[in-house]
Parts: structure tokens; sequence; C-alpha cells
């Protein structure tokens, strides 16, 4: 397996190089000055999984949302979970693996259909591809970011560390720093089938629009993440999502909406959608706020009309508002501090 995975190294060094994607986004693309707007708006993209067969292909599709976002005069903008999965077009025999995890999943329960040996065959080759994607698309993104003069959320990918993967996502500057990558802390049964780690720490990142922490999906099913979030200070809580389920409204209430009312922060979700080796994803990108910031009263500032195809969410938020209704709400803060630092000390680490 050993030798696989040399060769397989090789050649996603080959397929993902840095000097090829330099030169394709210095040659593809105008420099442009963001719009200016008085304010914080942030964009959260909605896209459809879209298999490319090289890396420009996937360049060019992540700079149609960021290029959409700078014209609506976006601060932010945020992509959601496996942001990567379109490169898997590159991998090799792709389109002979896609046809048969599509053929197993149609003839088995819904996204059931991976055995063991698949598992130990997807873990070798993402292994292989995680580090040329990462670079590739941090790259990418900076390039952006810097452009455009917006801070950008990568997406989650695949962070390798020694033999370990992480599903993990980075934030990035507005000219084009990296300020910190936050691995996943709750990982779904698949992700621990096919043996991604867990994180153990939530960040937090001081933007000038700011502070915020970014869990991902899984992690805002439960409330202690946006508990610690706001202990640190988060009043941005930026959420990448990709929910290999068929949609449903109430399902997707258990997450950022709900956590959104209990922790009175905004919450900001991209979500992918689309189908991919046999697995489906589903979901709604949308802007959410506590109950008494939003017009209709009911915690949406704003979300897209579907639960499939690409859009991108905007809308604006008010950070002093949401500091001053904080204040005055009722039942809201409602501590019990001894047991509360127990708990937290010893689950998470965290106070």
């Amino acid at each position: 397996m050993s030798d696989i995975m040399d060769i397989f190294e090789v050649y996603f060094n080959h397929k993902l190089n840095i000097k090829r994607i330099n030169k394709h986004l210095n040659k593809s693309h105008i420099r442009e000055k963001a719009n200016k707007f008085d304010g914080i708006r942030a964009g959260c993209v909605q896209r459809e999984i879209k298999i490319v067969k090289s890396i420009e292909e996937y360049a060019d599709m992540l700079h149609r949302f960021i290029k959409e976002g700078s014209e609506k005069g976006c601060d932010i903008i945020v992509f959601p979970e496996y942001n990567f999965l379109d490169l898997v077009g590159i991998f090799p025999f792709f389109d002979k693996i896609n046809k048969s995890f599509n053929k197993k999943d149609s003839n088995e329960n819904e996204n059931t259909a991976i055995n063991n040996k698949d598992n130990e065959l997807i873990y070798s080759i993402l292994l292989s591809a995680s580090e040329p994607i990462q670079r590739a698309i941090e790259y990418i993104l900076s390039f952006y970011a810097k452009m455009y003069s917006v801070y950008i959320y990568s997406g989650s990918y695949l962070l390798r560390e020694g033999d370990y993967l992480y599903n993990c996502g980075t934030l990035i500057s507005r000219n084009g720093e990296i300020l910190g990558r936050q691995k996943k802390l709750h990982l779904t049964d698949y992700e621990e089938k096919i043996g991604l780690k867990k994180g153990d720490e939530l960040l937090a990142f001081d933007l000038d629009i700011g502070r915020v922490a970014c869990p991902i999906c899984m992690d805002a099913t439960y409330f202690e993440t946006f508990k610690i979030a706001r202990n640190l200070g988060c009043n941005i809580i930026i959420l990448p999502i990709a929910n290999n389920e068929k949609y449903n409204t109430y399902r997707a209430l258990r997450g950022i909406w709900s956590r959104v009312q209990e922790s009175f922060v905004y919450g900001f979700k991209s979500s992918l959608n689309g189908e991919v080796l046999g697995i489906k994803f589903t979901g709604k990108s949308g802007i959410f706020a506590p109950i008494s910031l939003t017009e209709r009263k009911d915690g949406i500032v704003s979300i897209s009309k579907n639960y499939y195809g690409n859009s991108l969410v905007v809308a604006d938020i008010d950070i002093k508002r949401l500091e001053f209704e904080r204040e005055r709400a009722q039942y809201f803060g409602d501590t019990n501090e001894i047991f509360e630092k127990d708990y937290y000390s010893k689950t998470y680490n965290r106070i």
C-alpha cells in the first residue's frame, strides 16, 4: 500500500502544482477592488458539487462566487464543508470508481454502500491527495482574498498530520494571510468509519468585523460548542455544512438556528449539495440571528430558497445592536457557575 501511496502523492503534486495554479490565476483574472459598503455584510455560498478535471476549472468556479460577493459589497465570504469534493474528478480512475459507488448505493440503503475494503482504499487515496489539495485551496483563496480585500472562509478540506486526517477549515484575512485552521470537533458516523480524527479545541479569531469561531457541521448539533464560542467572546459563528441526508426543514433546525437562539450570536451557514461517490448532500445556506433582531421575528436574516443548486446568500449584520439586545434579553445568560465550570473543564477542557 505504501508504494501505491507514493505514486499517488507524485501524481497529485503534479496535478495540483502551485506554479501551474499561480500561472492560471495571474493570467486569467484582472485585479479588482471590492465595492465599499458602510457596515458589515456577509455572503454564504450554497453550491452544487461540480466534478472538475483540472485545478484551473476548480479555481474559476470558486472565483465566480467570490466575485459576486465582492460586487455585492461582502466583507466575508463563507464556503461549505467538503469544499474540495469537486477535485475528486482528477483522481485516477475516478469515473469507474464513481460509477461503482453509485451502483452500490442504488442497490442498498442510502449512503451505506461502502464496505471496509472501500474505506481503506478511500483513506489511502485521501491521505495522498490531502496535502496537495490543501495547498491548492489555500493558495487560490488567499489570492482572491487579497484581490478583493475580503475575508474568506475556505469551507472544509482534509488536513493531514502524519498518518491522520482531520476535517478542517481555514480562515483567510483581507490581505491573503492564513489566520488559522479549525478542525471539526464532532464527527459523523461515516467520518469515523473512514478513519478521520476529531479536533480537540475551538479557536476564536479577531477580525475587523468582530470576533468569530468556525465550528463545522455536526459541531452545531451540540449546545456546548456555541456556549464555548460565546465564552470566548465570539459574536459571529461560521458554520460550513454538507448534510448527507434528505432535506427536512425540521431536521435542519436542530443545528445552527437553535444554537443561535440559545447563544445570542449571528450564524453564517454555507451548504454543499449534490452527489458524488454514492453520497447525496442537501442543505440551505443562510444567515441567522436572535429572533428579536430579525424582521419577521423568525430568527432568519436571509436564507436560500432551495436546498439544491447554486446561490449566494447575502445579508447585513449589526454587532452593536446584537450586544444591545443581548443585554436586555429576558432569561438569557442564566447560569449555574459551579456546575458549568466543572462540566466544561472536564468535557472540553474549556471554561
